[in-house]
């Protein structure tokens, strides 16, 4: 039987639920998004979610409006961090299964100019969660790896903003929450040792074939030189 997921988070969260419907229905997945929001605000409903929704797992992502100091003052990397884990912590002590996504990549800060440092504060948490994340009962979820470039803000073709995902970048996360929360068949996707990019079962079988392919190639090629 496959078990509910609340995803709680800010207006990223908020809008992959709208604009990914389909697969958050097919796949038992409760949004509960809060547009603005930032990681101490979401503390204060984070018990009531997952309690109001029947959700026997939770999938957080949030902090990037710490950094953007919507509270109107600036929070260090290491609050943000703690903040998290507190939730993480509440999540193992109601007995709930949590996964928690990395924060999304982003060059800047579109709405605070003011925030001069935002690449290194996200990559500072994201740094955190992916060392510490386990201990406080969670799966860390790195969802910036797929979608920085390489200079690492967010790709243009996944984004709306700079910072907010696009319809084309929810999509390419999906197969990766899916698979971490084990949504698909272990053999459909297997994630790579980064973490951060699946291969489906048909390219891994195609890969095969085309090494195997090339064995044979080169045995022939072999058989006629010696010739």
């Amino acid at each position: 039987m496959v078990r509910p997921i609340v995803f709680i988070g800010d207006s990223i969260t908020e809008a992959w639920g709208f604009h990914r419907a389909a697969t958050f229905a097919a796949n038992d997945l409760i949004p509960r998004g809060g547009s603005g929001q930032t990681a101490r605000w979401i503390t204060m409903r984070f018990r009531r979610d997952v309690e109001e929704t029947g959700a026997q797992g939770v999938h957080l992502l949030c902090g990037v409006n710490d950094i953007g100091r919507n509270e109107g003052f600036f929070v260090p990397a290491e609050e943000i961090a703690r903040t998290l884990a507190g939730m993480l912590d509440e999540a193992r002590a109601m007995g709930v299964t949590a996964w928690i996504g990395s924060i999304l990549p982003a060059a800047r800060i579109p709405w605070n100019a003011e925030v001069p440092d935002a690449p290194a504060m996200i990559a500072a948490v994201n740094a955190w969660l992916r060392d510490h994340a386990h201990e406080h009962g969670a799966t860390f979820i790195d969802y910036h790896a797929v979608l920085a470039d390489k200079s690492g803000a967010l790709r243009r073709a996944y984004t709306t903003d700079g910072l907010h995902l696009s319809p084309a970048g929810y999509k390419a996360i999906e197969p990766l929450m899916l698979a971490a929360l084990g949504r698909v068949p272990a053999g459909d996707a297997v994630e790579a040792s980064s973490g951060a990019k699946l291969l489906m079962f048909g390219r891994a079988r195609l890969a095969a074939f085309a090494t195997v392919a090339a064995i044979v190639i080169a045995g022939v090629v072999l058989y006629w030189a010696s010739r």
